[in-house]
């Protein structure tokens, strides 16, 4: 057993020592992808299992060591470049209710026409139509779902041996946020800590092997936010210029364009993190040998502040269509509705009892100058609990200098301004909106 580990142990530093020599070739003949590789950990990963290629999970990039031993110098820059574009593209979080393993091969794709242009030798070039160059994972997603789908391919000719799957194959994994891998989902074994190659078997102390599956979490995504931004910068400085190509990825990243409504749905969504709970044994049916647990709903509480300084009034018919649909998709839930321009002028109280209409008859009380502090000083007067406050403005405006103990979310209009330097905020910019 001593011997098994410490052949690991030598094959993980011979392979460890050769992906920081690759590292730095690929940082002087790519700066940004390489710069933003710099501040990723290199894993290498004995267990095929595991990891039987190359993955990422936004801190680190994992490499299978076999693999990497049957690479030749130009494919294993390629699939260091191709796992940090991965993290540079954010493709983590774009999953969304995506089937994770076609989603998979649609950002693999995505990477691969962002790496033809700078002539790389790819490993393994999955089945593609070339008039998708250019198209983002989502859209790839759409046409890949269209498509028939194709006999597996001989693992025996595949280049470099890497197997391929019957839609087309990807060879690497990567972990998205809800802490699954693309495999494990594909395998049923998402969610499912118990067996199983993908099972999640992370967590502090474990080996490099086990770390694989480690949960993406908001610190993470906006650290890469960062890293990219600040690498680009770095990259732009040496080089003079950056590739048109990268200068769009860096600016969505600035300004991500992801619609309002998909911004506004993962922030509720994040805060609430709930769904139904299981309670003990229901009390009325023990007497009667029956152990049956209780089931109760948590209830979504939200208070919605609304600037009525006039200046959202085009915005609040499609917000308000937009907002009711996603507190129906909750079942349960408790909304507040502060009116506010200096001061509070009007509060209304919906639930899902009486619900927040779709076609919202909106009657606009008020009008003066803007104070963003009154509804939070209702809250607390109030007593209540939000698991989201939501305020609709466009941000001019005196905010309160301390962020309070909830999550906020400013939803500007399209051209307002940042109120706070606390809060997530996005913008309603002509049906898009921008996030951070």
């Amino acid at each position: 057993m001593k011997k098994e580990v410490d052949k690991d142990a030598k094959v993980k530093a011979m392979v460890l020592k050769g992906m920081e020599q690759d590292r730095m070739k690929l940082l002087a003949r790519q700066p940004f992808i390489g710069a933003v590789l710099m501040h990723l950990e290199l894993v290498p990963v004995t267990d095929a299992r595991r990891c039987p290629t190359a993955m990422t999970d936004g801190r680190a990039v994992y490499m299978g060591c076999n693999f990497y031993a049957r690479l030749d110098l130009e494919e294993r820059l390629f699939v260091l470049a191709h796992e940090t574009w991965h993290c540079v593209l954010l493709h983590f979080v774009r999953l969304q209710s995506r089937e994770p393993h076609r989603f998979n091969i649609a950002t693999d794709l995505e990477i691969h026409f962002i790496l033809s242009k700078e002539k790389m030798k790819e490993p393994f070039v999955l089945p593609h139509d070339p008039a998708w160059a250019g198209l983002s994972a989502e859209e790839i997603y759409e046409k890949l779902k269209s498509r028939k789908r194709k006999p597996p391919c001989d693992p025996g000719r595949c280049s470099n041996g890497i197997p391929q799957n019957d839609d087309g194959g990807s060879f690497d994994r990567h972990v998205y946020k809800d802490g699954c891998t693309d495999a494990a989902a594909k395998e049923g074994n998402s969610g499912d800590k118990g067996g199983g190659a993908d099972a999640d078997k992370t967590g502090p102390g474990g080996s490099d092997d086990d770390r694989i599956t480690a949960e993406i979490d908001e610190n993470t995504i906006e650290r890469l936010r960062r890293i990219v931004i600040q690498s680009a910068q770095v990259a732009e400085r040496r080089q003079g210029h950056l590739p048109a190509h990268i200068v769009g990825i860096v600016e969505k990243l600035r300004k991500p364009e992801l619609k309002w409504q998909e911004l506004l749905k993962q922030f509720v969504t994040s805060c609430y993190g709930g769904s139904r709970r299981w309670l003990p044994p229901a009390r009325r049916y023990v007497g009667m040998g029956l152990y049956l647990q209780s089931r109760r709903n948590e209830r979504l509480e939200a208070v919605l502040a609304i600037d009525t300084s006039g200046s959202t009034t085009g915005d609040q018919p499609q917000f308000f269509a937009e907002l009711a649909n996603l507190l129906k998709s909750f079942g349960g839930y408790d909304l507040t509705v502060i009116q506010c321009d200096c001061t509070i002028q009007h509060v209304e109280k919906f639930s899902d009892d009486r619900p927040l209409p779709q076609d919202y008859q909106w009657e606009s009380f008020g009008h003066g100058g803007t104070s963003f502090v009154p509804p939070f000083e209702y809250v607390k007067e109030h007593k209540l609990r939000p698991q989201v406050f939501i305020y609709l403005t466009d941000g001019f405006g005196n905010a309160p200098e301390t962020p309070p103990q909830f999550p906020v979310l400013w939803v500007l209009t399209k051209d307002g301004r940042t109120p706070a330097d606390w809060g997530r905020r996005i913008y309603l910019k002509h049906g898009a909106g921008d996030g951070d």
